[in-house]
């Protein structure tokens, strides 16, 4: 989501950078389900050590560490502008008065995993470039470390995207992570660069435990933004919505050795409230980063947007509906993805606490046979995933404007021949018996009918 302040003007020449030379890189061990958690990105909370603390606090009360969500992380924003006199990175003093070791003991001692944003460049991300990591790998993982951190973000943040460099860059840090005896799961956005598909074009395997294979995905279905004149961050295209960024990320191969990350989840985050919280987000970055004179060109129009016009652009995009959001989850556990969530915790709904915690999508998800889920019919509406106890996920996917009729059968889902199979609805709880046919009719627009199949012998008598 870094991107987004990039496409607000933040970007910056890194100077000085010197790559590390004769890096031996040491493969990283399997990932062996995918991480489930809170990013802070997508809600545009304030970083720092109350919100976290809260954050923390609704993880547990909530129930949602008890449904599996774990890894606390911090995106862009923890870390002072610049380094101390040693060369190592600090927290910002003004939002961790004590420095994050505590927080993460506090994180620990609830069950709680806890994980940090860096990147080797920073020069198109929301961090200032004087925390960027190229040359630091050993110092910086040294004192992850030492924090105790158990998840590392790194975003490769410049427009550059050779990927021989890539590889060499972002294993230097995987490396010097392993080498500290901590296991640190490693996450990679090498999108972040002039090729956003290199996560899915490249094998990354050996490299890091969890790859980008998408771009960045904002809360909504489809932009519906105004078309404005001039350079416009939020005219309509410049980011994807759920669909579009599920139809990137299942055309990624799939790779054993990783976890593929089609983008942090967004479900409980409306527009509006990404579009304004993350507009002021950027304006209070800026206040302790130095950007040149051509830099602060590009970003003040925007900062200097009359609010009436923000909030204009805020109003004009529909926020995901409910329906969408059930979509966007069941899909995201198909495709076996990280689950980190990004709403605000401290003030979600009913209804969004019930899509995270479902526990059902959550299996599917989580399955230990890691299968890749596949289509079923030629126009991306039904869609099948094996599972470990030889049952299969079907998904009748109805991503039109109009309500849909949709069927399969249990043999083209891939299910054995058998006289009977039982079929669960994961999200209404039903569970009804069928002899093969598989069948959803007047399936709501953008809703998705997320089913668990197996043979059964209720069919007798």
């Amino acid at each position: 989501m870094r991107r987004l302040l990039c496409a607000l003007g933040v970007t910056a020449a890194v100077s000085g950078c010197s790559y590390p030379t004769d890096v031996t890189i040491t493969s990283p061990p399997p990932v062996l389900s995918p991480p489930m958690g809170w990013n802070s990105w997508n809600s545009g909370i304030e970083v720092d050590d109350r919100s976290i603390r809260e954050t923390i606090d609704a993880m547990v009360s909530s129930g949602m560490r008890d449904a599996g969500y774990t890894y606390v992380n911090l995106d862009a924003g923890w870390a002072a502008p610049e380094r101390n006199s040693t060369g190592e990175l600090v927290a910002d003093p003004e939002r961790f008065p004590l420095g994050l070791k505590p927080l993460v003991d506090y994180a620990h001692e609830r069950g709680l995993k806890f994980g940090l944003y860096s990147s080797p460049f920073n020069q198109t991300c929301g961090q200032g470039t004087g925390t960027a990591g190229l040359g630091h790998e050993t110092s910086d993982a040294a004192t992850f470390a030492a924090w105790g951190i158990d998840f590392l973000k790194y975003d490769w943040c410049s427009a550059d995207a050779d990927h021989d460099e890539q590889v060499e860059v972002f294993g230097a840090m995987g490396s010097a992570l392993r080498k500290t005896g901590r296991h640190i799961v490693y996450s990679i956005n090498p999108n972040s660069s002039g090729d956003t598909a290199a996560g899915r074009r490249f094998d990354w395997s050996g490299i890091a435990d969890v790859v980008r294979t998408s771009g960045d995905l904002v809360p909504l279905w489809r932009s519906a933004l105004p078309q404005n004149r001039g350079a416009d961050p939020f005219a309509a295209g410049m980011f994807s919505g759920v669909p579009d960024q599920f139809a990137d990320a299942v055309t990624a191969v799939p790779r054993p050795a990783y976890r593929g990350d089609p983008d942090m989840l967004v479900v409980g985050v409306t527009w509006g409230e990404f579009f304004l919280n993350h507009r002021e987000q950027l304006r209070r970055n800026l206040q302790t980063q130095s950007l040149t004179a051509d830099q602060r060109a590009l970003v003040e129009p925007l900062l200097n947007m009359s609010q009436q016009t923000a909030q204009r652009l805020a109003a004009a995009q529909p926020s995901l509906t409910i329906d969408e959001q059930r979509s966007h989850f069941s899909l995201w556990a198909l495709l076996g993805a990280p689950l980190l969530a990004g709403n605000d915790l401290r003030t979600m709904s009913p209804t969004t606490l019930s899509i995270l915690t479902n526990r059902d999508v959550i299996a599917v998800d989580q399955d230990a046979l890691m299968a890749q889920v596949r289509q079923v019919s030629g126009d991306g509406r039904i869609w099948a995933k094996p599972l470990a106890d030889s049952s299969v996920a079907v998904a009748l996917f109805n991503s039109s404007d109009t309500p849909a009729d949709m069927a399969t059968t249990a043999a083209e889902v891939g299910l054995p021949p058998s006289t009977c199979y039982t079929s669960h609805d994961l999200w209404t709880g039903h569970t009804a018996n069928t002899t093969g046919g598989i069948v959803a009719e007047s399936v709501a627009p953008h809703a998705v009918r997320l089913l668990r199949i197996q043979e059964s012998n209720a069919c007798s008598g």
